[in-house]
């Protein structure tokens, strides 16, 4: 039985704007291409049209990831992590309480954290858990953790969905912004590919990646680069995710 902190990602799936299949990621991963600087909403054809319309280009992106065939989403739990989630439609909403003093049923509906993966699931006409997660600078600890406890908890795998868009321009002066909008997911499952660890000795920086402030999408580059050996999950490196073995692929 493997350790409760060990585990496996079998399948992955992402999308940014025109980043529209694995062979761009995985250039991406090696560092040959940064991510497109430019606007472009998820299409999201899976969706039925009443409900895809609901969602705004944050919700797509990750409505995108949930879809893809690469992902094969079968009913497992959904861990929903996201740095900041639909912020512009929350401010949108804060100028219509200001200015009119009521707001949009609707609209506050799909600002809540556990929207998006909850119009997945209502599309799907799925049952399965859903857990949503906030946090500035341990998104990747914090998700990874929830993930794990899942499959301690009996589930056979796990859906991790991280993704977050540049801030509105009124934020951006106090905090890191993300490069563009983007999401992926990675289903966990029992294994022995990769470990979480505590170690308060810093690593080297010959064998893992230096942490992008609060960003997620260095566990995306760890994952489809697999020259990497580990990756830090905190400021401070002392939560680690290391590599246990070569990866044979990923699906």
């Amino acid at each position: 039985m493997a350790s409760l902190s060990e585990f496996s990602f079998r399948r992955w799936s992402a999308w940014a704007p025109a980043m529209d299949d694995a062979d761009k990621w995985q250039a991406w991963a090696r560092g040959e291409v940064s991510l497109p600087d430019h606007e472009e909403t998820a299409a999201v054809r899976m969706m039925p049209p009443l409900l895809r319309r609901r969602a705004h280009p944050l919700g797509r992106a990750a409505l995108e990831a949930l879809y893809a065939p690469t992902l094969g989403y079968a009913d497992p739990p959904i861990v929903f992590c996201s740095r900041h989630g639909e912020m512009s439609r929350s401010l949108a909403i804060q100028h219509a309480l200001a200015e009119e003093g009521k707001v949009s049923p609707q609209e506050f509906s799909m600002a809540v954290h556990n929207a998006v993966p909850g119009l997945f699931l209502i599309a799907k006409q799925s049952r399965a858990p859903i857990i949503a997660l906030a946090s500035e600078n341990r998104l990747l600890l914090s998700g990874i953790i929830e993930a794990l406890a899942q499959l301690a908890d009996g589930a056979p795998s796990v859906i991790l969905v991280f993704c977050d868009a540049p801030l509105p321009m009124l934020f951006r002066h106090f905090i890191d912004n993300e490069p563009v909008c983007f999401a992926f997911a990675l289903e966990m499952t029992a294994g022995k590919d990769y470990r979480l660890i505590y170690d308060d000795t810093a690593l080297s920086t010959e064998t893992a990646y230096p942490l992008e402030p609060a960003s997620s999408l260095p566990l995306l580059r760890f994952v489809l680069d697999e020259t990497q050996n580990a990756l830090p999950l905190d400021g401070a490196a002392g939560w680690q995710l290391l590599r246990l073995a070569p990866e044979s692929g990923h699906a």
